[in-house]
């Protein structure tokens, strides 16, 4: 069995609260469009720049 790093986790917890989830499962990171990826690349730095 494999494990997540925590920026993997943190990714896949980003995309499960903005309904993406059940695609990433079944599509992989490739068959989500440019925007899902970027609204998922995009809370992940706010959330980063709000722990500095």
């Amino acid at each position: 069995m494999w494990r997540l790093d925590e920026r993997a986790k943190r990714k896949y917890a980003a995309a499960e609260r903005y309904g993406l989830k059940e695609r990433l499962l079944q599509e992989g990171w490739a068959g989500l469009s440019a925007k899902d990826s970027g609204r998922i690349g995009g809370s992940l730095k706010t959330k980063k720049e709000k722990t500095r």
